[in-house]
């Protein structure tokens, strides 16, 4: 006889994938009601946007953006995971839509941006049968916030006890790229567009090197801009150079979130909260105090966002988002956005996304339909700026110009080792830290070629050798989280553990001794290098306002005063003192929105006069105002009318009040 207690065996519950949240499976929704909903969804899509710019608050449109293209992701543990996952697909699809922007008849218009951000997503919701739903924000999800918020605090402390516009200049003209910069971003503006699909239009408010100059940060910037502005037109001086000095500080805020999230995600389980405090605190005072802090110093704010992409697609690289599809968009937007933010960084990104293509080839190749779209839009546009660039401009000569650098090999050496350890210690049993190892070989590799090249053409490591040690930096940041192999894993039950407050007294103790070694009390760190007549950290410099220029700040303000713009009329600061003619002009032509009209008169000419003024007369065909500055600037300018008396038909001479 059969017995009673045969049963059948027990199906196995199935494994939750940590990367995604736990949820109730969604009821089917009637057809009716689904239609009803679709045509809500884009009533609002549309109504909203119209509603928001005539009331002035267009600026709440891009988070409402963000919070539903993170509600359709499926991606990630927690409320943060979402909202970086939503942040890096929009910025590559921002990027690839500056092309649409440049070409339809509305610009950066905040209504048919928002309305059609909007009816993509509903596409999306459609095709994927996906409602929006958040996870829920977890205690981890704090300390990398904070350190974002942190680092553009401190680092951007100069500006905001500056207290009106000849402070600010005096630090935003340390970098004369930031004159640059900030006439891209206002040409984007006017153009509406990419610079490159109008240069004109555009040939008048931005230099002609920015014509394709990568510009996915300019164009990130113009389009947040008019939306906070909720209008398209010209800003004044004052408002478009503090706006663009708080996009820039925003590009490092992202920057040190990118950072500390992709460390902290890449590591894992291997974090409890305390250990994610600290991995937090100790990249955030690296960034500071390492020479990262030149991005806002000098103004890098496109090196910024590619560095900031790029962190994040090792992240997704390292440790891939559940479901296929979602991962092949975020590595396609990831790399669409570094193309367009920061072409330098592309052969390790090329690299590292190729690597990861060939391992999960499998997987990729049942997703044809996901891969041939994503392939279809990311591959012609990931390399177009490059390809620009190297068509219409020198790109390739100036890579080997530039001053020499000067880096600190000790520190990196240090960083590596305290990384290597933690690999060591059994991170290379895992597989996301293999391949955070294989992304680490690569930029070494990619350095190490760089300054071989340079080696070859027998000249010093230039300019351009600074920004691969910039990408090599940031992966080593981004490992920082491989320390946590060193000790236990916090789950592991090996006697009497410490208590929550003994173990955030250690993550504090640890972030205190990383603030230390990063120079950020007084300057001499591992990072500190010959500035300005002694041996300091970038920050140290930075904030002491020994770097400031309270001279030629105060110069261009009164030259803005006295000087208004005159239509074929190029306003030239003289300026006895070397160099100080050329910014004040530089600047003055940026904040009027003349910078790409009056380029001739700054760029490729001598920076001292009496050779200065006579170079401007002869590249300049059209009409100059020379504003005197000092008496050996006025007596410079009187002495060039008196020997060549025709030129006083196209050139006069004031004295700047």
């Amino acid at each position: 006889m059969q017995s009673n207690s045969t049963r059948a065996p027990a199906t196995p519950p199935p494994v939750a994938n940590p990367d995604r949240p736990a949820s109730p499976p969604a009821s089917p929704r009637p057809p009716s009601r689904r239609v009803t909903v679709a045509a809500l969804w884009l009533a609002a899509a549309w109504l909203l946007p119209v509603l928001a710019y005539a009331l002035g608050a267009a600026a709440l449109l891009p988070p409402l953006v963000l919070a539903l293209t993170a509600g359709l992701l499926r991606g990630g543990r927690t409320l943060l995971d979402r909202l970086v996952l939503a942040t890096a697909l929009l910025l590559g699809a921002v990027a690839a839509a500056g092309l649409l922007f440049s070409g339809w008849p509305w610009g950066l218009h905040p209504v048919p941006v928002a309305g059609t951000a909007g009816t993509v997503l509903l596409g999306v919701a459609l095709a994927t049968g996906r409602r929006p739903r958040w996870p829920r924000p977890a205690a981890t999800d704090l300390p990398p916030v904070l350190a974002a918020v942190a680092a553009a605090v401190a680092l951007g402390w100069p500006y905001l006890r500056a207290g009106d516009l000849a402070g600010r200049l005096a630090y935003a003209m340390i970098g004369e790229d930031n004159s640059r910069h900030l006439a891209a971003v206002e040409g984007i503006r006017a153009v509406g567009g990419y610079l490159f699909t109008d240069p004109q239009a555009a040939a008048r408010v931005a230099p002609e090197a920015m014509t394709w100059y990568p510009q996915g940060f300019h164009l990130t910037a113009a389009l947040l801009d008019t939306f906070l502005r909720s209008s398209t037109a010209p800003a004044d001086p004052v408002a478009a150079l503090d706006h663009y000095l708080g996009w820039a500080l925003s590009a490092y805020a992202l920057m040190v979130l990118a950072l500390v999230w992709a460390a902290t995600r890449i590591a894992g389980r291997q974090l409890d909260l305390a250990r994610t405090w600290a991995v937090a605190g100790v990249v955030t005072a690296f960034c500071i105090g390492s020479e990262l802090a030149r991005f806002v110093v000098y103004g890098y704010p496109g090196e910024t966002l590619g560095l900031a992409l790029a962190a994040l697609l090792v992240a997704v690289l390292c440790r891939p988002v559940a479901g296929i599809g979602t991962q092949l968009c975020l590595v396609g937007a990831l790399c669409v956005g570094v193309g367009f933010a920061y072409l330098m960084f592309l052969p390790v990104v090329g690299l590292l996304v190729l690597a990861w293509l060939v391992r999960q080839r499998r997987a990729v190749l049942r997703r044809p339909l996901v891969l041939a779209g994503v392939a279809l839009v990311a591959v012609p546009l990931i390399p177009l700026s490059s390809i620009g660039g190297l068509l219409n401009t020198d790109q390739i000569d100036n890579v080997a110009t530039g001053g020499t650098v000067e880096p600190r090999y000790d520190a990196f050496l240090a960083l590596t080792a305290l990384v290597g350890a933690g690999l060591l210690a059994g991170g290379l049993r895992l597989p996301v830290w293999r391949r955070y190892a294989g992304a680490l070989g690569t930029a070494v590799v990619f350095v190490l070629g760089f300054r071989i090249w340079f080696h070859v053409l027998d000249t010093d490591p230039r300019y351009y050798y600074g920004k691969t040690l910039h990408l090599l930096l940031m992966l080593l940041l981004v490992g920082i989280g491989a320390l946590g192999l060193l000790l236990p894993p916090p789950w592991a039950a090996a006697g009497r553990r410490p208590g929550p407050l003994a173990r955030l007294l250690v993550a504090a103790a640890v972030v205190v001794a990383a603030a230390g070694v990063a120079g950020l009390p007084g300057g001499t760190g591992m990072f500190a290098q010959p500035l300005d007549h002694r041996t300091t950290t970038w920050a140290s410099a930075w904030w002491s306002g020994r770097l400031a220029r309270p001279g030629p700040a105060e110069l261009t303000v009164r030259a803005l005063a006295q000087a208004p713009v005159e239509p074929g009329t190029v306003t030239v600061v003289a300026s006895g003192k070397r160099r100080e003619g050329y910014l004040c002009s530089l600047f003055v032509a940026t904040l009027q929105g003349t910078a790409g009209a009056s380029g001739p008169a700054y760029y490729k000419l001598p920076l001292a006069e009496p050779a200065r003024s006579a170079a401007v007369v002869a590249a300049v065909p059209g009409r100059i105002r020379f504003l005197a500055a000092d008496d050996d600037a006025e007596a410079v300018v009187r002495q060039l009318l008196t020997d060549r008396p025709e030129l006083r038909t196209r050139v006069r001479l004031e004295r700047l009040h």
